[in-house]
């Protein structure tokens, strides 16, 4: 496999950094040179600064561009000879429906989303062999790049073009709305009087612990709380000291949430005044 990346962020760069190597890395196409130039040192392989010649010297083409550009980029490589090449592309929203009119190409494609944090450009590849792959899209595509990632050990999980979406929200309630919810925490507790640093040091043990037990073990086991214990009182008395309706509505929303779950964890308890507590 001679892999060409169009897109030399944080995803490319990771990926090519990565996978440099285990097969062969060809190069970058940036939307600006200096990003191309920057790719292609940090991972050792060359800068192209014409598409079609990117597109002439590789069999698989990764699409590491942000999502709305990828419409864009494969309306430009589509005239291009593309027999027998692989076309993929990672957004997690996006399937591989992006690609139209693909069959008259000669190409197969497909869309690889890895469940992995790409927090930093130049780092984020040291723990990628953690991450777990999703994939979806044409066979022929599909089982190639299987079999790239599968051969370095990532466990890689096929889906049906339809669920992408539901997939990546799936994705955003595991990653980012968890950020959300740590940010209001650390904000009420700066409101207690801790700075960031102390308030981040506090929630640390807490949060790593109910992640990694729910992790281990599901949420119905690991739920804990004044939610799963019925507490009304304690209940009622965060919502009195909440003060922003904003933080106060999300607390009723994930609370009621919470409910459901204890009520399969304690099917013999009542809930009944919690919801109402919660309710509205």
């Amino acid at each position: 496999m001679v892999i060409g990346f169009i897109g030399a962020g944080r995803t490319g760069c990771t990926l090519g950094k990565y996978l440099n190597g285990y097969t062969t890395v060809a190069g970058y196409y940036s939307r600006t040179r200096q990003s191309a130039d920057d790719a292609a040192t940090f991972t050792q392989s060359r800068a192209f600064y014409d598409l079609e010649t990117l597109v002439n010297n590789c069999d698989t083409i990764f699409i590491t561009t942000p999502d709305g550009v990828i419409s864009g980029v494969w309306e430009r490589i589509r005239h291009y000879n593309l027999k027998n090449k692989i076309v993929c592309h990672f957004s997690g929203s996006l399937s591989s429906g992006i690609f139209s009119g693909i069959g008259v190409t000669g190409a197969s494609c497909c869309s690889v989303h890895p469940m992995y944090a790409f927090s930093d450009k130049y780092t984020s590849y040291l723990q990628f062999n953690t991450a777990c792959l999703s994939v979806e899209g044409q066979e022929t595509a599909i089982q190639e790049v299987k079999g790239l990632f599968c051969g370095l050990g990532h466990k890689v999980f096929t889906i049906n073009s339809c669920d992408k979406a539901k997939y990546h929200a799936a994705a955003v309630f595991a990653s980012n709305y968890v950020t959300g919810a740590i940010h209001i925490a650390i904000q009420l507790l700066k409101e207690c009087g801790f700075n960031e640093s102390d308030a981040r040091k506090l929630l640390a043990p807490v949060s790593l612990g109910n992640i990694n037990s729910v992790l281990a073990d599901g949420t119905v086991k690991a739920l804990t709380g004044p939610v799963e214990r019925g507490d009304i009182s304690t209940i009622k008395k965060h919502l009195d000291v909440l003060g922003d309706e904003s933080i106060i509505k999300i607390y009723k929303e994930l609370g009621r949430v919470l409910v459901s779950i204890a009520e399969e964890k304690n099917p013999d308890r009542d809930y009944t005044g919690l919801k109402d507590c919660l309710s509205g």
